[in-house]
Parts: structure tokens; sequence; C-alpha cells
């Protein structure tokens, strides 16, 4: 009897240590980024302004995702490209304002060379398209939509 118990907490202490070891999360989600610490898969940068940070996360395996950081909108928007074989399950920015992580394909984006982003594509995102608009036309921007700023650098 003792050893059968014995090997239930065997058992048990090898699938609690399994599931540990699962790899990503089961779920899409945008990378865990700590500003002033995390480095841009793009470019090797530390990430240290939320507003221009971006992610996005693909099927690793079966029911797992990686989430990948990145500094800057432009430089995501690079490696999609570079990486066509990644389908993202996932894809998020960060609001201008708020800060706040934001779905991309649903956000409004100003493109200008009078934004200062890390990497120096100029490009804005935000939850609000009057928002958008209105640093547009601060800054002579133009606003799109996430379709329109993919064909950018087509």
């Amino acid at each position: 009897m003792k050893v059968s118990m014995q090997l239930r907490w065997l058992f048990a202490i090898v699938m609690v240590v399994l599931a540990a070891c699962g790899g990503g999360p089961g779920t899409p989600e945008p990378a865990k980024i700590r500003f002033g610490e995390t480095i841009c898969t793009e470019c090797g940068m530390i990430i240290s302004q939320p507003k221009y940070a971006s992610s996005f996360a693909y099927a690793e395996s079966e029911g797992r995702f990686k989430s990948l950081p990145f500094d800057d909108i432009g430089d995501m928007l690079s490696y999609m490209r570079a990486h066509s074989e990644l389908t993202p399950a996932g894809i998020w920015v960060h609001d201008y304002n708020s800060e706040e992580w934001i779905e991309a394909e649903g956000a409004s984006y100003v493109v200008s060379t009078a934004i200062m982003s890390p990497m120096g594509h100029g490009i804005a995102a935000f939850a609000d398209k009057a928002a958008a608009e209105q640093l547009a036309a601060e800054t002579a921007g133009a606003v799109f939509d996430w379709s329109q700023l993919g064909k950018q650098g087509d």
C-alpha cells in the first residue's frame, strides 16, 4: 500500500512538471513586454516606448502559440513580410494615447515623417479614428486602416 501511494505522488509531480513545460499559451495573446528590458524581435533593440510597441502570435504547435514583441509597428510589418510562413493567430498594437493593447485589425493608423517612432517608421496606432485624424492633421500625415497599412511597403 505504501508503494502505491508513493507512485501516485510521483505520478502527480511528473504531471505538474510536464504541464509547466508545455510551451506557449493555449490562446493567442500579445507578448509580455517589460519596457526597458524586452528585446524587439526584428531589430534587437530594447523596447522602451509603449505607444509604439506591437506584437503578433502564431501557432507554434497544435493549441500552443508564440508571441513576438516589437518596438515599432513598422518593424513588426517588416518581420511579418520576411516571415510569411508564420500565419498570425493574433496581431496587437498599442493605442498611441492610452498605451493599451488593441487589436491591430480594428485600429486606425497615422503615418507621418513627423512621428518619431523608435525605428523611424513613423507609424502610430489608435483605437479611435477621430484621434488618428487629429494627429494626422497635426503632423501632415495620412490615416490608414490595417489592410491599407500592410500595403504601404509593397
